[in-house]
């Protein structure tokens, strides 16, 4: 193989520390220097000035958990001196089983760069990343927030009171109203499930307070208005990581416009999907359906003797897929749109679990496509760019 690079330094990646190998082209022969580093701040610039010092201005590492993120950005903080920083999916550059150790690998990956056989990941810039990060947290607290509703469900149903079966939603005004009431008084009456009553239900009150009917002790009560106590600060944070994206996101207001523009996709899921994908995907991803295959959406290729071995979707972006998802229920309920008339042409013949992610997939390849030409959805424009 021709050798691309003159110099690449591949990199071991750990908790602790992180195994450096410099692989430098002299005299057409390959010399190879190694080092080790501690993974502190400090020792980090260490690790960057030793990459100045022997002139190697391309970098290759594996992305190890998240441990590789403060060594990319270290040496991304002396961009103005690398020229390339390549964070690689270890899959993809495993070696020969039996030839395992920190200062192998390292060689490894710097071989495979200076050979020009590494393929980089995408990594957004700064920005992008953090607002990435606030996202998946605010993913977590969603389903923190689901956990409490299903332990208050859980504790209701253990002390015999069957409000679910009176309401569809318990956590409604009315529902709320009647648990607060519940966790300070232990018990309550016909007169108080009256005064809790908000809007129209179908249950009476004499229903739900059948239903209700039954008391809690004083230790029951200070554990049911624990878990409603921590079902509003969920909420509160859950309100609160919304605002912090908006706040990061303000000079993506134009890419936010566009993305919300597109039926089934709202303010929140537009900064979900912008934290994935990045303000500018069409440059990261050569095609739409690259950038479908790196979400998920695609099916996988195994074919052997003409035959279709497997056709399932790949795993994907475990975040930006479900995202998809949801917005495409949503999007195929908007009536006059091409979702919709697409969807329901062929989920009874593709079933609806391959019709939702095939709408999914499209919406994806629209988000490309109005992300690149910076205009705002329309039927038109759906129609004329997508085949549905």
């Amino acid at each position: 193989m021709d050798i691309i690079l003159p110099c690449a330094c591949g990199v071991d990646v750990h908790e602790k520390m992180i195994e450096a190998c410099i692989l430098k082209l002299e005299n057409s022969k390959i010399s190879v220097l190694r080092q080790q580093f501690s993974t502190f701040p400090e020792h980090l610039k260490s690790f960057t000035d030793w990459l100045y010092e022997n002139d190697c201005y391309h970098i290759a590492m594996e992305s190890t958990g998240v441990y590789w993120k403060p060594v990319y950005e270290t040496i991304e903080a002396n961009s103005v001196y690398y020229e390339n920083i390549v964070v690689a999916n270890a899959h993809h550059i495993k070696n020969v089983p039996g030839r395992k150790s920190d200062v192998k690998d390292a060689e490894w990956i710097g071989k495979l760069m200076i050979l020009g056989l590494i393929s980089g990941s995408y990594v957004p810039n700064s920005t992008i990343r953090s607002l990435r990060e606030i996202a998946r947290t605010y993913k977590k607290m969603i389903g923190e927030k689901n956990r409490y509703k299903n332990r208050i469900e859980k504790f209701l149903q253990a002390h015999g009171f069957k409000l679910s079966s009176v309401l569809s939603d318990i956590f409604c005004v009315t529902g709320l109203n009647i648990l607060n009431q519940l966790a300070l008084r232990g018990s309550l009456t016909y007169e108080d499930i009256s005064s809790c009553m908000r809007g129209n239900l179908k249950s009476s009150a004499q229903e739900i307070y059948s239903a209700v009917n039954n008391k809690l002790t004083a230790s029951d009560c200070k554990v049911l208005q624990l878990l409603l106590n921590k079902l509003k600060q969920a909420e509160k944070d859950i309100e609160y990581t919304v605002e912090l994206m908006s706040e990061i996101s303000q000079d993506y207001s134009r890419q936010l416009e566009v993305l919300d523009s597109i039926p089934g996709i709202d303010k929140v899921s537009a900064l979900l999907i912008l934290a994935e994908i990045g303000n500018a995907p069409f440059e990261s991803f050569e095609t739409p359906e690259k950038l479908c295959s790196w979400a998920g959406l695609a099916p996988r290729n195994d074919e052997s003797a003409g035959k279709v071995n497997c056709a399932k979707i790949l795993p994907g972006n475990q975040y930006l897929k479900p995202i998809l998802v949801q917005v495409a229920w949503v999007a195929v309920k908007c009536r006059n749109t091409p979702f919709h008339q697409w969807f329901w042409s062929h989920q009874r013949k593709m079933g609806q679990k391959k019709a939702i992610i095939a709408v999914a997939r499209k919406i994806l390849k629209l988000i490309f496509k109005l992300l690149k030409d910076d205009v705002l959805y329309d039927n038109d424009v759906a129609l004329s760019n997508l085949k549905y």
